[in-house]
């Protein structure tokens, strides 16, 4: 196959199918119409955003609004509060919050999260008494005008609050803020491990890995603490942090927790991305998926947006993902290791279709343990022809039948017929091969004789008795036949 196109090119971006081109007579009309919508677009949303703001305005000088959502209402001049769910922004909100960042104002908070820290100072899963703690100080915030950030710290009645979460990350509080406080005491981390990510657009370096400490890792945490506010690093394990042009992974950290605190006193170590560089990859989608109203390229239509969204992705052969509705599958890579990443110097193939057969869909996982099955036994698992339910059905079926093994125990197996093969005695059906490795059979070898005759290798069919109590080629029951129910 001749490479395609790689994706780490840097000058064409990816996105949805491209529309077909016009005449530059049209395109100069259309472009003007286009500017034209624009305008009145922005006119729209600096005229809705007025109005939001003064609203915003109004609210944080009137009194506290009721309680509310999941943490319930326990006195009037509490703030509001949310269950973990709740409506999208409305287009009016969003306008808002527009127009305010173009004029450089703070935004207003649609939602925080606020954790203790360390220690609950309310009697455990109490969300109604954490919020009616933290009451008087959301409202002199409100009052002030102060702005909250992700990572600040509230000092109440001698307890620790931190702001986990706020969205936006800076805004003010207002009337229609929606307050969570659910969850565990966040830790402060002793140890966090953080990796340098690389991708086939920022590609990997020779520097050592303490200059990633000093120049990237350093600076962004100390800006935190040094900036005069009381304010700390807020980490997720295993989330992705933008630094300066750079992006760290957060792998493992010490309490093992996926959220926690790190300040002044966290031992940090950094490195670079281990993950190593596929040469080669071919990536092919399912032809049942694709789409067939409209002309399109598989790559620059679908397979690079995808990438270009993960750059991060590390695959590997076997490994399905879905973009747009059309589902890939990594069919090879080269070289042939258990997981890599497409870097700069990696050409991708998508040429081809695959076809929508058990053994393309089955997880890698599972594909795995039916390798080291015998091919007459992962041919029967993958028989379709004989089902009138498609692929969906038997698909599962073999999931259940590889994972949960639903078959008969050794005291059942024990009570088929078992004997030893001989050339001369043939059954009168004339079988004389094993159906499940394929196999003649050999005069002395031990088969066994189901109930319906049908005969196998006793190792061969043993195995399949464990997993299904169905006969491999009549589908006769020998589970009821053996125990007679």
């Amino acid at each position: 196959l001749a490479p395609l196109q790689r994706v780490c090119s840097a000058s064409s971006g990816g996105g949805a199918p491209s529309a077909p081109s016009s005449n530059s007579a049209v395109t100069t009309m259309d472009e003007y119409r286009e500017a034209q919508r624009q305008k009145w677009l922005v006119a729209q949303t600096e005229k809705q955003g007025s109005s939001v703001s003064s609203g915003a305005a109004a609210s944080s000088a009137a009194a506290p609004g009721q309680t509310g959502g999941a943490a319930g209402s326990s006195s009037s001049n509490a703030p509001a509060a949310s269950s973990s769910s709740s409506a999208p922004l409305s287009s009016s909100a969003a306008a808002g919050d527009a127009s305010a960042a173009q004029r450089g104002e703070p935004l207003v908070a649609r939602r925080v999260h606020i954790l203790p820290v360390e220690t609950d100072p309310v009697e455990r899963g109490n969300d109604k008494g954490r919020l009616e703690l933290l009451a008087p100080e959301l409202r002199r915030k409100r009052e002030a005008q102060e702005i909250i950030k992700t990572g600040g710290y509230m000092r109440v009645s001698g307890h620790d609050f931190i702001v986990v979460e706020a969205e936006p990350d800076e805004s003010l509080l207002a009337k229609d803020t929606d307050y969570y406080v659910d969850g565990e005491p966040i830790k402060r981390f002793g140890k966090v491990h953080l990796v340098c990510l690389w991708d086939f657009e920022s590609g990997s370096s020779a520097r050592d890995s303490n200059e990633l400490f000093s120049e990237y890792v350093s600076p962004y945490f100390r800006s935190k603490l040094d900036s005069g506010e009381d304010m700390a690093g807020i980490i997720h394990v295993n989330k992705v942090i933008k630094i300066f042009d750079r992006d760290f992974q957060v792998m493992a950290a010490e309490p093992a927790t996926d959220l926690g605190i790190m300040d002044a006193n966290t031992m940090v170590f950094v490195d670079w991305d281990g993950t190593p560089e596929f040469e080669k990859i071919h990536i092919v989608p399912f032809q049942d998926t694709l789409p067939n109203a409209y002309e399109f390229d598989v790559f620059n239509d679908y397979l690079k947006p995808y990438l270009t969204r993960n750059k991060h992705l590390r695959l590997s052969v076997n490994d399905q993902f879905t973009y747009q509705g059309v589902q890939f599958k990594v069919v090879c890579t080269v070289p042939e290791r258990q997981s890599g990443r497409i870097g700069r110097n990696t050409t991708v193939y998508c040429e081809g279709v695959l076809h929508p057969s058990l053994r393309n869909l089955l997880p890698a996982e599972l594909l795995e343990q039916l390798s080291h099955l015998p091919p007459g036994l992962q041919m029967l698992l993958l028989n379709t022809e004989a089902l009138a339910g498609g692929y969906e059905e038997r698909l599962i079926e073999v999931q259940e039948m590889l994972s949960r093994r639903r078959g008969l125990n050794n005291e059942t197996i024990d009570r088929v017929e078992k004997f030893r093969w001989d050339d001369q005695n043939v059954p009168p059906d004339g079988q004389t091969q094993c159906m499940v490795c394929l196999c003649d059979f050999s005069s002395g070898e031990e088969v066994r004789r189901l109930p319906c005759t049908h005969v196998f290798h006793a190792s061969c069919i043993d195995e399949w008795l464990r997993r299904c109590t169905d006969c491999p080629i009549c589908k006769a029951n020998v589970d009821r036949a053996v125990r007679q129910y």
